[in-house]
């Protein structure tokens, strides 16, 4: 039988003055070293110029659940890791499953939240979710 065990595709929005501490959680709830590097361009922007970085990656059912459980130094982690960091990023972090009673539409990226959204199409996303990529002159 073949199948993968990355079965979901998550799309993420890291407000700029978050980019260091949502690095020390990736560290915390990835799977390798270069986790520490998944946040480095804040090239993206909402309409009220706040900038972001941003990522789409396909992850497993478990990503959900670290997100939110106890974090530990990881084995990989680089010896600049800070626990710290890693918990004040995870207390910023909003998951967006799909519509539900309570929220039924796709929230706005704010620069007090860690925005996670769960969908395949990522630019469709990132666009509802109230970001526009920045031209490549202005990223700098």
């Amino acid at each position: 039988m073949s199948g993968t065990m990355y079965t979901s595709r998550l799309n993420v929005a890291v407000p700029q003055s978050m980019m260091l501490p949502a690095n020390h959680l990736a560290v915390s709830i990835g799977e390798a070293a270069g986790d520490f590097y998944s946040f480095t361009n804040a090239n993206w922007t909402d309409s009220k110029g706040n900038r972001y970085a941003i990522i789409s990656a396909q992850v497993t059912p478990l990503l959900f659940q670290y997100a939110v459980s106890r974090l530990e130094r990881r084995d990989f982690a680089p010896d600049d890791w800070s626990l710290q960091l890693a918990t004040e990023a995870q207390m910023a972090v909003s998951i967006w499953f799909g519509p539900t009673e309570a929220q039924p539409e796709i929230p706005q990226a704010t620069p007090s939240v860690i925005l996670g959204v769960v969908g395949d199409d990522p630019l469709p996303i990132f666009a509802a979710v109230g970001l526009t990529k920045l031209p490549d002159e202005e990223v700098n």
